[in-house]
């Protein structure tokens, strides 16, 4: 593994902002910012052996601080949505700041992908680190993570995550980047197909906030244990489909413990790469860019349209909060947020 460091850019406040490269002998490598700990490139092999980048993007730390904010990112402290933006720990309530018409949506407006991490590089991997003050968007306890990603020579990308804080708060954390397995700017994701292994999701009401009920996949279009063209169902008429405007739904994964375990899997028969997922955590949200990913250009010069990539997005429940009956994310001092997502790549012949 080769291990390099560039300069990214300055900030608006005069902050710089590295690159760093980790580079397999392989020619397969991922790229990552200590702008939000975020994940800038990552380029495999397709069948034939052509390497390509296929995470959306952007060339400059200014494309990261204009556009969507959320590529390559990791949300937090709480990814996804918490109705009310408010919860309540030992019977004190706390109010956050709203950013998605009454709710929190990742976090808040300036979260974790808007900060400055430092960084420790070790032989194949980028640790960052990051210490949210004790308040920060409304949160309590002062939150120290760091996010650790690991890549291989066999295509395997490890992200690592940890955290400790110093009073009881709730913390959810995933990853968000945006996939395309043809290329970051190859066009639609339609015929990429996808397997979850989930036989419930998350009934969500407005605002797509769970309700706290598990539906079965049966019989509808969210029914992924068996693979499926992404094309073919992401446009269902199924209510809970409408209603999202294709997939942005949280899967409730088959596996009953908090080992790693296999996930999802997704394929593109134009490159030949597959993507396969694990995770120690108990949910799995996908989204199918059911919005202009970017109007910004991107890495490719041009912007980002509906549907030019997918989300698998590990993580704990949203709301979980206000639902007791979900996998608690309530972390109190003396114990440690220890939760692992592994995305590894390979390709195969026509």
């Amino acid at each position: 593994m080769r291990v390099s460091v560039d300069k990214f850019g300055v900030t608006p406040q005069n902050e710089q902002v590295d690159i760093v490269t980790i580079e397999s002998d392989n020619g397969s490598y991922i790229k990552l910012t200590n702008y939000g700990a975020k994940l800038v490139a990552l380029v495999v092999p397709d069948s034939e052996g052509r390497l390509d980048d296929i995470v959306l993007g952007y060339n400059t730390l200014d494309g990261y601080l204009v556009g969507n904010r959320f590529f390559g990112s990791n949300p937090g402290r709480y990814a996804n949505r918490i109705k009310g933006a408010q919860l309540t720990i030992d019977g004190v309530t706390y109010k956050l700041p709203a950013n998605e018409g009454e709710n929190l949506l990742h976090g808040g407006e300036k979260a974790f992908d808007g900060v400055i991490w430092s960084y420790e590089i070790q032989e194949n991997s980028v640790s960052f680190q990051y210490l949210s003050p004790d308040g920060e968007n409304g949160f309590p306890g002062a939150l120290d993570t760091t996010i650790t990603y690991r890549w291989t020579k066999d295509f395997k990308l490890i992200i690592d995550y940890r955290a400790t804080t110093s009073k009881p708060t709730h913390v959810n954390l995933t990853h968000h980047s945006y996939f395309n397995l043809d290329g970051e700017g190859a066009g639609s994701i339609a015929d990429h197909k996808i397997a979850i292994d989930a036989s419930h999701y998350l009934e969500v009401g407005e605002g797509l906030i769970p309700t706290g009920r598990y539906l079965s996949v049966d019989g509808t279009p969210l029914d992924l244990r068996h693979e499926q063209r992404i094309g073919d169902v992401a446009d269902s008429d199924f209510p809970a489909m409408k209603s999202a405007l294709g997939f942005d739904h949280c899967y409730v994964l088959d596996h009953k413990n908090e080992a790693m375990s296999h996930c999802a899997r997704v394929f593109s028969p134009k490159s030949g790469r597959t993507m396969d997922v694990f995770t120690t955590l108990p949910g799995l949200q996908f989204y199918s860019c059911n919005h202009v990913a970017s109007e910004v250009a991107g890495k490719s010069g041009v912007g980002y349209p509906i549907r030019s990539s997918l989300c698998l997005e590990p993580q704990f429940f949203p709301n979980t909060p206000n639902i007791g009956t979900f996998p608690s994310t309530l972390l109190v001092p003396n114990q440690e947020y220890n939760q692992t997502i592994i995305y590894q790549f390979n390709f195969k012949t026509q």
